[in-house]
């Protein structure tokens, strides 16, 4: 007798089956008008054809990072993907502190050139010194290799170590270390000290985590406890590149009594729209303050000069700052790397906006401008070329005993020029104007030309006279080249906070203006 046939089964079965497809058209359907989705399908599908067909070139990896690269070439310069490593470098900074060994450095043709180094951190402990180059970093040879790459290597977690191998005495001597890293606090204020005219002045690098904190820490200490010694503040935002939004904001909200604009925020979207206002009282009680500023003064550099400045709290002295009146965001993915985008533009009091609002996103806009213009000599092409070198800080650590033995500005420190100029030239230093370069041209172009003898005996006068103020250089930026050598010669020997004290604030004409400027403006009250 035939088997009975089972119609509750049947029945399931038939309607499961249904459901599948269902959920499988629905699903098609879904993919089809979700756009984001049909486009991974569609890269999907790109790859796994290219694996098929064409699989002599095929690199899933390198494909999907120039895939990748060509989506944030489309955005503005300032968003853009972040490799695991990259992140896990802002996430440190963004928490105020690393692990390492307690040193800043520069690229050296030989590796990296020890700019300083820190009493407390490891390197300091250990004995390296500022003018060491590190070559060597456990198996890392560093030569070719820039700051960035070379830093990340000696960066890791604490309690780990890493050998270094450093060059000392211009590269005559070789010394090995063995380093213990350890968590160290990001330096926002490596300065805080009071001018002979009693300002205050603060330098602050950064606004990274806890920088507002550590500018109240300089204030309790150094105004606070001692308000009748103070005259005025000057804080020194030079070459800050910015860093978080919330550090600004708390440090502008020091200086302003309650209800001011500090800075406003305008979102892409309307969800992103804030406003921030200070909460407090003016913790100095309105003295006369000015900040320092140029054009590498950036993003939450610029939110506390401009919300200063715009809220009549003080004067900028400098140049014109960056212009980077964005924010952004950053956001991890699933496998340890993120993204950075530019999600808002910021404004001050009176609705000004760095970048307009209405327009694209560029790489830079106008800047906020200073209330008194400045522009240090080292800015100027020759110091610049100088100062690439190295040749000052390697003739400063060389000869650091004879130079501390006399002030910048004496008769006998007059000697240091004559024999760095001496060590420049010997080390292949030649410095060409651009009127040297366009006589050369010039004398290159009449040769070629057949002029006449008359022609290349003026170019040749004139090449000659070039070639003298070229030389001369030396002698017009012997201020500026005496000073640098003496600022090298104590941080080598010292440390940072003497050089700042000893040689950097008493002859530095940007802080002269701006204790000028203060007394200007009371004035004129």
């Amino acid at each position: 007798m035939p088997d009975r046939i089972d119609h509750s089964a049947l029945k399931w079965g038939v309607a499961l089956f249904c459901v599948i497809v269902l959920m499988v058209s629905s699903l098609s359907v879904y993919v089809m008008s979700e756009r984001n989705l049909y486009y991974s399908m569609e890269l999907v599908s790109s790859l796994n054809l290219i694996r098929l067909l064409y699989p002599d070139d095929y690199n899933a990896t390198e494909m999907v990072r120039q895939a990748r690269r060509a989506i944030f070439d489309k955005l503005d310069r300032y968003s853009g993907y972040l490799e695991p490593d990259a992140l896990d470098r802002v996430t440190e900074e963004f928490s105020g502190s690393y692990g390492g060994i307690g040193i800043t450095v520069v690229t050296h043709d030989r590796g990296l050139l020890v700019m300083s180094v820190r009493e407390d951190g490891p390197a300091g402990k250990a004995g390296m010194l500022s003018g060491d180059v590190i070559i060597k970093a456990d198996t890392v040879d560093f030569e070719g290799l820039n700051s960035y790459q070379s830093t990340y290597v000696l960066r890791g977690e604490e309690g780990t170590t890493v050998d270094v191998t450093v060059a000392r005495n211009r590269l005559a001597d070789t010394l090995n270390f063995s380093l213990v890293r350890e968590k160290l606090r990001l330096i926002h204020i490596p300065y805080a000290g009071l001018t002979e005219n009693k300002s205050l002045y603060i330098r602050i690098m950064d606004f990274e985590a806890n920088t507002a904190e550590d500018l109240l820490s300089c204030l309790d200490s150094l105004y606070l406890n001692n308000e009748d010694s103070v005259r005025a503040i000057i804080l020194d935002l030079r070459g800050n590149p910015g860093g978080l939004l919330n550090e600004a904001v708390a440090a502008a909200d020091l200086f302003l009594d309650r209800g001011k604009v500090i800075v406003g925020i305008k979102g892409r979207s309307h969800w992103r729209n804030d406003e921030f206002r200070s909460s407090g009282r003016d913790i100095t009680n309105g003295l006369p303050m000015a900040i320092l500023i140029d054009r590498g003064s950036a993003s939450a550099a610029e939110i506390l000069a401009g919300s200063l400045k715009y809220a009549g709290r003080a004067v900028l002295v400098g140049d014109t700052t960056f212009g980077k009146g964005l924010v952004q965001e950053y956001n991890g993915l699933f496998d340890g790397s993120g993204i950075r985008l530019t999600t808002a533009r910021y404004y001050f009091e009176g609705g000004r906006f760095l970048n307009d609002p209405e327009a694209e996103v560029i790489d830079s806009a106008a800047g906020i401008p200073p209330d008194y213009y400045f522009t240090p000599v080292s800015f100027e092409r020759f110091p610049m070329l100088l100062e690439n070198t190295m040749l000052l800080r390697e003739f400063a650590v060389a000869n650091r005993d004879e130079i501390l033995a006399y002030a910048p500005f004496t008769e006998a420190s007059s000697k240091w020029l004559d024999d760095f100029i001496v060590f420049a030239e010997e080390n292949g230093f030649t410095y060409e104007s651009d009127l040297t370069l366009l006589a050369q041209f010039a004398r290159d172009e009449a040769i070629f030309q057949n002029y006449s003898d008359e022609t290349l005996t003026a170019i040749d006068s004139i090449y000659r006279l070039a070639g003298d103020d070229d030389r001369n250089q030396y002698y017009i930026y012997s201020d500026y080249i005496r000073r640098r050598l003496y600022q090298i010669a104590v941080e080598t020997e010292y440390g940072t906070s003497r050089s700042y004290r000893d040689a950097i604030l008493p002859y530095r004409p940007d802080i002269t203006l701006a204790e000028e400027a203060l007394l200007n403006e009371d004035r004129n009250r």
